[in-house]
């Protein structure tokens, strides 16, 4: 049953009505399942949801209050806005169910009761409004059965046909609810109508009753009937209101037609209704009327008599009709000629007219003298193309202003003139034709205006564009002009730094040329930004040529709005290519070991805290391990420092070859490096990794009749188990590192095993030095 739009309106307002008070059972009932959730020991994470309901459910309720006072954004908006309400409040009641579920049975099954008769309350406040029930209503049901799934068979079965049984019963008495609210006001609706009805056909009654009476009172015009016999008289009452008398009685004892008559008119209107009287001539005359003011009004009037048998006026019977706003516009258009004259000969422009065969008939004198020299009388008689300029040939004059003498109006048709003296003058033209009744031209109205001081900014204009262009393409740097995001002209330095033609540039988009296309929308904001200041935005950004035509190159762009346009940009961009590589040099330099090209302690420093950032915001682990080369002195002692620094590069790059892509390893001087591994899953990888670095490092040296053997000692700890932060896991580690040297060397030891102080030999001993024991040999 599809209510009218009125009913649907007042469905609406009567659901926002319940919507300002039903909200507090809601809260009611949210508070119910925080209490749940406090039994199960879930009370924070309850009082947080609960807190999110609260905040829906008052929003709720001031969005009621705001649609039922506001009748305006009720009736455009209100619907949309009260479903959208729902919406959030049904995916709040859905999200408690899903990431706050109550972990007993007990629990789950006192959310689901409490779900329940949430999903039976939504019927009161939502059900008037469809979209509303309907957006609060699919989410809880989907929510609570998603719960459902995941209970035990047992009570999910029983619990889910319950649950289905409910929306189904929520379903049926929201559509009840909704019947029985649309009947009841339709009912209501009609009973208005028909009362409505019942009224307008009592008043048109009334309104027949009066028409015979009111009639003459209706119309514009004065009645006035006078038995001629008699002398009885009649008026109606736009007659007297006419006159301006406001009492009837007053009005019939005052008002005379003859002594009323002004006396300018009097004869003439009084001859006029007496050759009507004897003669039958129709009587319509135009005069003045004093009214009860004591002034007069100028009426329009028409007379018309009643005859017997024998031709004899009986009765007269005349109307007037207020001509006075008419004759006071007749009197203003007079006055409206005489301004548009002299408004005429104000003009600066020649204002004309000429016949069909293009002769002039009219020329405003001002101009006629100051912008052509002449004098009027000189001007009217001759040919409109007279007075064309020798360049300004025939056959452009008949191409831009014959059409005039066509029929057809002419526009800002430009034309060069001579004046009396010689001189050129440029105007624009427009010309308009008029016809007379028969279809044909009658004459050409138009206008000349001066345009010949634009003609000389014009040309002063084309100079300094062509000095610009000169500029524009002898500049060093590279230019753009930019509109609507598209490269609109570019000169030749542009095009050389990327390495393409500009024929290449022109009609592209600019962000194809930058190296990220998304850099130009803020590079576009920034230079908005800064219009507004009056200042241009400098931004870096790397160029490239789409495609890979041409070549890449870092640049400073430097971006200005063109005055008001702010779809027009100007761009100058100058090369800071061997700029941005030095700085690159300089960076890498800084943050990187100059011997084995890995990162030093300052970069491992930023690495670790970002990677360990993440790790804690995604609850992951993660390990620190500092390995020292066991014998690095006796390297540098026998082979020499040259050698020792072979030695350190060679060790360097198997380091990084036994860890994953994204693992950290540094140098932090000396002989000690830093590994970072982040997102590992559990203390084995760390382990298995260290055994890895173990054997990396081991190495056995010959030269000059010399042989050594070199190897390391690992220290490792963990994250969060050894510390939340970089500097603690470093020293955790570095003690541990130094505990693995204290137990023989050539093995690693856990930060947690040397804190705790039970032995870790059989877990990171590699081989006992005299080859006894317990042993765990790498592979």
């Amino acid at each position: 049953m599809t209510p009218s739009p009125t009913v649907a309106a007042e469905l609406l307002r009567l659901a926002l009505g319940l919507g300002r008070f039903t909200w507090l059972g809601n809260l009611a009932f949210g508070c119910a399942i925080v209490l749940v959730l406090a039994h199960d020991d879930r009370l924070l994470q309850g009082l947080a949801w609960w807190v999110v309901l609260a905040s829906a459910l008052l929003a709720r309720a001031y969005l009621c209050l705001r649609l039922l006072a506001d009748a305006t954004l009720r009736a455009r908006h209100g619907a949309v806005l009260y479903a959208a309400m729902a919406v959030i409040e049904g995916s709040v009641w859905s999200a408690g169910l899903l990431v706050v579920p109550a972990p007993s049975a007990l629990g789950a099954l006192l959310q689901f009761v409490l779900s329940t008769v949430i999903l039976i309350g939504t019927v009161l406040s939502f059900g008037p409004v469809r979209c509303a029930w309907f957006g609060q209503t699919v989410p809880l049901a989907f929510g609570q059965a998603l719960v459902l799934i995941v209970q035990p068979p047992a009570l999910r079965d029983v619990v889910g046909l319950a649950w289905l049984l409910t929306v189904a019963l929520s379903a049926v008495a929201a559509y009840w609810w909704r019947r029985v609210l649309v009947e009841n006001l339709a009912l209501r609706e009609q009973a208005d109508a028909a009362a409505h009805a019942q009224e307008r056909a009592a008043l048109e009654l009334h309104r027949s009753r009066e028409q015979l009476r009111l009639a003459l009172d209706a119309i514009d015009a004065g009645v006035a009937d006078t038995n001629l016999f008699t002398g009885e008289r009649f008026f109606s009452a736009r007659y007297a209101e006419l006159l301006g008398y406001r009492d009837r009685a007053a009005f019939l004892h005052a008002h005379r037609f003859s002594a009323a008559l002004h006396p300018d008119d009097r004869a003439r209107v009084l001859h006029a209704r007496q050759r009507h009287l004897q003669e039958d001539v129709p009587f319509r005359e135009e005069f003045r009327l004093r009214t009860a003011a004591h002034d007069y009004v100028w009426v329009q009037a028409r007379g018309e008599s009643v005859r017997d048998a024998a031709g004899r006026a009986t009765r007269f019977v005349m109307s007037i009709v207020d001509i006075t706003e008419r004759r006071e516009a007749e009197l203003r258009l007079a006055a409206s000629e005489r301004r548009y004259r002299a408004l005429v000969e104000a003009s600066p422009s020649l204002i004309w007219t000429c016949d069909a065969a293009g002769r002039l008939t009219f020329v405003s004198a001002r101009a006629c003298r100051e912008l052509y020299g002449y004098e009027p009388l000189e001007m009217i008689g001759r040919h409109v193309a007279e007075f064309n300029a020798p360049e300004f040939r025939r056959r452009e004059f008949v191409r831009r202003f014959a059409p005039a003498l066509r029929g057809r109006a002419v526009f800002d048709a430009e034309a060069i003139h001579l004046s009396r003296a010689g001189e050129r003058v440029y105007v624009v033209v427009s010309a308009l034709p008029v016809r007379d009744d028969s279809g044909r031209i009658e004459a050409v109205y138009g206008i000349c205006s001066d345009i010949t001081a634009l003609k000389r900014r014009e040309r002063e204009l084309n100079a300094a564009l062509r000095n610009q262009q000169l500029i524009f393409e002898a500049a060093g740097e590279g230019i753009a002009f930019v509109r609507d995001d598209r490269i609109e002209s570019a000169n030749g330095a542009l095009a050389k730094m990327l390495g393409v033609t500009r024929e290449r540039l022109v009609g592209r988009p600019v962000g194809e040329f930058l190296a990220r296309p998304e850099e130009w929308d803020a590079v576009r904001r920034a230079s908005l930004e800064a219009a507004a200041r009056g200042e241009a935005a400098i931004h870096e950004a790397m160029l490239r040529a789409p495609a890979g035509a041409g070549r890449s190159a870092w640049c400073q762009l430097t971006a200005r709005q063109i005055g008001d346009d702010r779809g027009a940009t100007i761009l100058v961009l100058t090369d800071i290519t061997l700029l941005k590589r030095r700085e690159e040099l300089a960076w890498h330099q800084a943050n990187h070991d100059e011997l084995t090209g890995l990162p030093n302690r300052r970069l491992l420093v930023e690495h670790a805290r970002r990677l360990l950032s993440v790790a804690m915001r995604q609850r992951r682990r993660a390990a620190v391990l500092v390995l020292d080369l066991d014998g690095f002195k006796e390297v540098n002692d026998l082979f020499g420092h040259a050698y020792g620094d072979a030695l350190l590069r060679r060790v360097a790059l198997r380091l990084a070859s036994v860890l994953r892509e994204y693992d950290v390893v540094a140098r932090t001087g000396g002989d000690e490096f830093v590994v970072l591994l982040p997102e590992i899953e559990e203390t084995a990888v760390a382990l298995r990794v260290a055994e890895k670095l173990v054997v990396a490092a081991r190495e056995d040296l010959e030269a000059a009749g010399r042989s050594l053997r070199t190897h390391a000692s690992v220290g490792v700890a963990l994250f969060p188990d050894d510390g939340n932060d970089f500097e603690g896991l470093l020293a955790r580690a570095d003690a541990a590192m130094y505990a693995a040297k204290a137990a023989g060397k050539n093995r690693f030891r856990f930060a947690s095993e040397v804190a705790a102080g039970r032995a870790s030999e059989a877990q990171g001993e590699l081989q006992r030095p005299d080859g006894s024991g317990d042993e765990r040999r790498l592979h």
